[in-house]
């Protein structure tokens, strides 16, 4: 293994970094010295009713499920709307509006029951609320404005090329509670991206609003509803007293009277909030404070172990380093040599950038690109000998062409600032063997932009599932797919890949399991990207919270959370 084997005496020794970490340390000092005052107060000043406290620290501009794209809206949206289906917290496809749903023989046709008792809350001004039933011209309709064009819905590609472009004909409510979807082929994920929020159902009279109003005042079947929204400073959601769904003992559904959602930007601060008790839970841990709470193989250090709960899940989320292999004008591009990409691979210590730079809160990229969660087979195939070959990165560095320059030209490595101390670790790696790398920090959005239209080298990101399906992840390798018009950022083209993931989409796979196996074994051959680690949520919560879970998507289902002082 060429890795530096102590990453944080390294980090020490590196001077920009060092005093990057001097700054770093005097600001905790002087944050938990305050949370520890904080932590001494009587915060208990809340109503007895149930109302859950969190914050959201990124921006909310729409509750229009058609057009939610951040994980910051798909939470709150997910209170206020149902689909016709759900994922269990195993991903098991379950009812939602509809109580089951028939596949027709050529599975291009899928014909859907809707429960009777789901009803649409709507709020008026003056707090009085009403209610309608929904009905399948409900569903057709909001099916229709996620595949119409004219919507410009970024959900759209749910249904891309699976559809006619005769909407009427797609989309088929044939009497109240019986509603058909009609397919141009199969499509074995289609359930799966129902349950998405672009599958969410919103009433018809949708059709007449503008745009604007829609994203401010949503109306849906879900377990609350919206109440107030001042924007950037608080949200609040009313339990839906005629909420459909009830517990196993016959409760109703939610447990709940509302959810107050504050908007503090500053992470820091809202952490304060938290420890002193204005929030009930708190996801995620920045950098800056993640040393102060856990160890490094991930526990709760003992002095917040009787204040705090912890809750920490693998999470669908594949952080790796992008090769780009496509042309760039006037450049030699080296990483086109897939000997230098196996060694750039071989080269790094996975399991130290999990517990050094993650204190544990991840699991080291050795599966692939598809997480490991979806692709069971690989596990089991990932043998002594696999492992044994990681020890030949100079091996494979020396078949390069780049080997061979005498003056090794500059590799560039993009990121953005929050993962440069990780960066920095992998360029020392790879100059062990002789690989020439710059760091190169952008902005998240000019390093998206640069991603998209092919003109960066080596980049840092991030691959979070739209949907549970090892499908959504191959999808980033496909030909038709390259960027900026798909998420082939890396611009790998591979008929053979290419034959597996049609059968993979389609359905047509005789073992969809061991094609998608195959497929991602053809990638790491390959390596068009360099799986760093398969991502760990982690949920800080009081002990009066009780009942809230987490899956593999890091949803936020709020429906059987209690609160309990």
């Amino acid at each position: 293994m060429f890795g530096i084997k102590d990453p944080i005496a390294f980090l020490t020794d590196n001077k920009f970094i060092s005093k990057r970490g001097e700054f770093r340390s005097l600001g905790l000092c002087l944050l938990f010295t305050v949370l520890g005052i904080l932590g001494c107060e009587n915060v208990d000043k809340k109503s007895p009713s149930m109302v859950f406290h969190y914050n959201e620290d990124e921006s909310v501009t729409t509750l229009d499920p058609a057009y939610v794209k951040s994980q910051s809206e798909i939470w709150i949206v997910s209170q206020i709307f149902n689909g016709l289906v759900d994922l269990n917290p195993q991903l098991q496809v379950v009812p939602a509006l509809s109580d089951h749903w028939e596949i027709s023989e050529d599975k291009k046709i899928y014909t859907f029951h809707l429960r009777r008792d789901a009803q649409f809350c709507f709020p008026d001004l003056g707090g009085k609320v009403t209610h309608r039933r929904v009905n399948s011209r409900d569903v057709a309709f909001s099916l229709s404005r996620i595949a119409d064009p004219k919507s410009a819905s970024p959900g759209a590609w749910i249904f891309a090329d699976k559809i006619d472009s005769n909407l009427s004909q797609v989309f088929v409510p044939l009497n109240d509670t019986v509603f058909q979807i009609h397919l141009l082929r199969p499509v074995a994920s289609l359930l799966n991206l129902l349950a998405t929020n672009y599958g969410f159902v919103v009433p018809v009279e949708y059709k007449s609003t503008e745009k604007a109003v829609l994203a401010r005042n949503p109306i849906g079947t879900g377990p609350f509803y919206l109440k107030r929204w001042e924007e950037q400073i608080k949200l609040v959601l009313r339990k839906n007293d005629v909420y459909h769904e009830k517990d196993s003992a016959g409760v109703s559904l939610p447990y709940l009277d509302a959810i107050n959602v504050s908007f503090v930007k500053n992470k820091q601060t809202a952490f304060m909030q938290f420890l002193a008790g204005s929030y009930d839970f708190f996801n995620g841990l920045e950098s800056s404070f993640k040393d102060e709470l856990l160890t490094t193989n991930a526990q709760l250090k003992p002095k917040y172990n009787q204040r705090l709960k912890t809750l920490i899940t693998p999470f669908l989320n594949t952080e790796y380093i992008g090769c780009y292999l496509g042309d760039q004008a006037g450049k030699v591009n080296y990483l086109q040599d897939v000997h230098l990409r196996r060694a750039l691979e071989l080269s790094i210590d996975r399991k130290a950038i999990v517990q050094f730079f993650r204190n544990g809160l991840g699991t080291p990229g050795e599966y692939g690109f598809v997480p490991p969660q979806l692709n069971p087979n690989q596990i089991s195939v990932l043998t002594d000998s696999m492992t044994q070959s990681k020890q030949d990165a100079k091996a494979e560095f020396a078949l390069s062409e780049y080997s061979k320059m005498k003056v090794k030209p500059v590799i560039s490595l993009s990121t953005t600032a929050d993962y440069l101390d990780m960066m920095v670790y992998l360029q020392e790696a790879w100059s062990r063997i002789g690989i020439n790398i710059k760091v190169d920090i952008q902005t998240g959005g000019m390093l998206r932009q640069l991603r998209n239209e092919g003109k960066l080298m080596l980049f840092r990101g991030s691959w979070i599932a739209d949907y549970p399906d090892a499908e959504n992840y191959l999808a980033c390798f496909y030909q038709k797919f390259l960027s900026p018009n798909g998420p082939n950022y890396t611009h790998f083209v591979d008929a053979d890949f290419d034959a597996i993931y049609e059968a993979i989409e389609s359905g047509g796979s005789k073992d969809r399991s061991d094609d998608i196996f195959r497929a991602n074994l053809r990638l790491m051959s390959q390596v068009p990207v360099i799986p760093l680690y398969y991502d760990k949520s982690i949920r800080l919560m009081h002990p009066w919270v009780k009942g809230l879970g987490n899956d593999v998507t890091n949803r936020l289902p709020l429906k059987r959370v209690k609160i309990e002082k």
